[in-house]
């Protein structure tokens, strides 16, 4: 007999209960128990990604507004869900926009630092802006691998979380080689159980489509060389939706490899006939949101059961669980309308999954 304890109850439990062989909850202690209970109760875990939009791109130009005001909205969400990890995008690395940040040296750290002051418990699983000798800067740069992913980075909640390792791809397909895409990876642990798995953030070439299959590609090879026994969970801008080429080709090749969709979406499928999550939440709106304030610029608003055109995604090993999926977005039910200043061109989304 298995229990499964989800949540923040679960996690303070988890390295405490037993079954006892008759059937009755046994209370112990010591590391043998915490050994006994790992193995034994599965544990909720809840994941995100989240493209925040590069500080570089700021202005104030209809619903466009500078990182200064989007960042307690960013803050916001991922604070408000609660999240154990979260692979984030277009975290600019370089210390040239200070001026235009709060309390950071480059937009990274400036979103840890305001985590944290919000009531978070965040570190980042690499703190060096670039892959050089040097590693603050880019300026006459000597090659030194850092483990840099450049402006994709994941961030993870201490509370409930250990680094065992990390590092990052850079993708040899580019199509710019002054912003090179990367991906970010990380083996986290769980406190609670000791249970491990294999993280990953990206953001893929968003206009060739060509470079964004090789990179794909390469993602895949690297994840698969990473990954061992443990969980995978892969996350990012993929610039690609299901009923895209690229993605009727792509989104099956992840599921083949062991870490398919955490919603279960099919190439050219309109609709989620045999979904993964046992509960999806605003299922109907796209990821990428336009800086639109009316949420209805998703077409499927009236039709909620259909699954938005997502490129922000979240895929993870097959066999594991997916209690819930959710785009996150502060919005009116009654009038459609996205409330305060936007965050980002992106809503973030986040999953639920059981590791075992």
């Amino acid at each position: 007999m298995r229990i499964t304890l989800g949540g923040r109850l679960g996690r303070a439990l988890a390295s405490l209960v037993t079954l006892g062989v008759a059937g009755a909850l046994t209370v112990t202690t010591g590391a043998a128990t915490q050994a006994t209970a790992a193995a034994k109760v599965p544990l909720d875990i809840r994941v995100a990604s989240y493209n925040v939009q590069n500080v570089s791109l700021d202005k104030t130009q209809g619903e466009q507004r500078p990182w200064r005001e989007r960042r307690a909205g960013v803050i916001a969400n991922i604070i408000g869900e609660n999240v154990d990890v979260i692979g984030v995008q277009e975290v600019n690395p370089s210390s040239a926009y200070k001026s235009r940040l709060v309390a950071g040296k480059n937009q990274y750290v400036d979103l840890r630092n305001g985590l944290n002051a919000a009531g978070g418990a965040f570190a980042l699983t690499n703190k060096y802006a670039f892959n050089c000798k040097k590693a603050r800067t880019q300026y006459r740069c000597k090659k030194k691998n850092r483990g840099s992913s450049h402006s994709d980075r994941i961030l993870f909640n201490t509370r409930t979380l250990v680094l065992v390792d990390q590092g990052s791809l850079k993708y040899q397909a580019q199509r710019s080689t002054t912003s090179p895409q990367h991906m970010g990876w990380a083996v986290l642990r769980t406190i609670a159980t000791g249970a491990e798995f294999l993280f990953t953030t990206t953001h893929l070439e968003p206009k060739v489509e060509s470079v964004r299959k090789a990179q794909w590609q390469e993602m895949i090879a690297k994840i698969n060389a990473l990954k061992g026994v443990r969980p995978v969970v892969a996350t990012g801008d993929f610039n690609t939706h299901r009923s895209s080429p690229l993605g009727s080709q792509m989104i099956p090749a992840m599921k083949a490899n062991g870490y398919g969709d955490v919603v279960g979406q099919v190439p050219y499928v309109n609709s989620l006939d045999h979904p993964r999550p046992q509960s999806l939440v605003n299922r109907w709106m796209n990821t990428a949101n336009k800086l639109s304030r009316d949420v209805r610029v998703s077409k499927y608003y009236s039709e909620p059961w259909r699954p938005g055109h997502n490129i922000d995604w979240i895929f993870a090993s097959n066999h594991l669980p997916v209690p819930e999926w959710k785009v996150v977005a502060n919005f009116d039910p009654n009038t459609w309308l996205m409330n305060g200043v936007i965050p980002s061109d992106h809503h973030m989304v986040r999953a639920t999954l059981t590791l075992p």
